[in-house]
């Protein structure tokens, strides 16, 4: 009976020795994704660090007047061209 018990004991301990190793195993797999994760966010944050300071230089109005102008022959129009209409005047019709 006692070399049942210590069967029973041994195979339990093996068992929990096993489930030790592949927790052990699980962590390090883990920690090693976290870690290939963490760059790439960081990665992706310099890159969008970037991008925003690119999409800015592009917007700015002085850029895009520019490129009007220069690219498809654009111009403000003169005050021949301009019309003021008010509000209370335009209900009126």
């Amino acid at each position: 009976m006692k070399s049942f018990n210590a069967k029973w004991v041994f195979l339990v301990l093996m068992l929990c020795a096993l489930a030790t190793v592949y927790t052990s195993y699980v962590n390090r797999q883990l920690a090693q994704q976290w870690q290939k994760e963490s760059s790439q966010y960081a990665q992706l944050q310099e890159e969008y660090g970037r991008l925003m300071l690119e999409y800015s230089t592009l917007a700015a109005p002085s850029r895009v007047e520019a490129m009007a102008r220069q690219k498809l022959d654009m111009q403000f129009p003169g005050s021949i061209n301009t019309r003021i209409i008010e509000v209370h005047d335009f209900l009126k019709k």
